[in-house]
């Protein structure tokens, strides 16, 4: 059986991930802000071996120490917290330190942890999540927008570093997801542009191909296809799950 650690995986995609691998007969660790919660959710996964312990993302340092601590894990789901909104000019620059250590940093502190025992055993699955917003940036979320650009900058370079141990690296960039984050988004736009919710929603669905927001399972599905041996052949890549929202040329 493998192990698999969450990150961020008591609520959002980060939830939707955890379901899928333990569906898929991987021992989940759970992490999350709240003990408690995380502890319920592990509790909750279908299958056996979950464990659960909390983690604050605003330590990088204590966010290693613990991955350290726990694991050692084969498949590694690297979730941050999102950033709050705001534009790249309301942004301060003790905005931007929070965002890049919450994100940036507290991802390279559990790669590091787990590491050492992905190449000693020379099989390893690290899968990011970032956004669709790193190819069309969304100017309200300058924070978030910023430092996954970043986090995906050190995914790419480290698959190249360490796809001769067998580790693969990747990260998925999910589109509309329906979580309560994407809500809160919905709410600030449509309070910028002193119109509502609904109304801010429905244009957006209008632009979607398949006519509805993700879900966080859809990410879970993926992320389980990208940490199985099917998989094995892709690394240092970057993979869309937006129903077609984002167009190309």
């Amino acid at each position: 059986m493998r192990r698999a650690l969450v990150l961020c995986g008591t609520k959002g995609i980060g939830l939707g991930v955890a379901r899928c691998l333990a569906a898929s007969g991987d021992a989940v660790t759970v992490t999350g802000r709240d003990a408690i919660r995380a502890a319920e959710v592990a509790e909750d996964l279908p299958g056996t071996g979950h464990h659960s312990f909390a983690c604050d993302f605003g330590d990088p340092r204590r966010v290693g120490d613990l991955v350290a601590e726990n694991g050692p894990y084969d498949v590694v789901l690297l979730n941050t917290p999102g950033f709050g909104p705001g534009t790249v000019e309301q942004l301060s620059g003790e905005q931007l330190d929070e965002a890049v250590r919450s994100m940036l940093l507290s991802v390279r502190s559990a790669v590091e942890a787990c590491l050492p025992s992905m190449k000693s055993n020379r099989w390893g699955r690290l899968i990011g999540i970032t956004s669709t917003s790193l190819s069309v940036p969304i100017g309200g979320l300058a924070g978030s927008t910023i430092a996954r650009a970043a986090v995906q900058a050190y995914l790419k370079l480290l698959a190249e570093s360490v796809g001769r141990y067998g580790i693969t690296v990747n990260h998925v960039l999910p589109g509309k997801i329906d979580t309560d984050r994407l809500r809160v988004v919905e709410a600030a736009t449509a309070e910028r542009l002193g119109r509502s919710a609904g109304s801010v929603r429905g244009e957006v669905l209008e632009t979607i191909p398949l006519g509805r927001y993700g879900t966080p399972q859809d990410i879970g599905e993926l992320v389980t296809f990208l940490a199985s041996d099917r998989a094995a052949y892709i690394t240092g890549t970057g993979i869309r799950c937006d129903g077609g929202y984002l167009k190309p040329a």
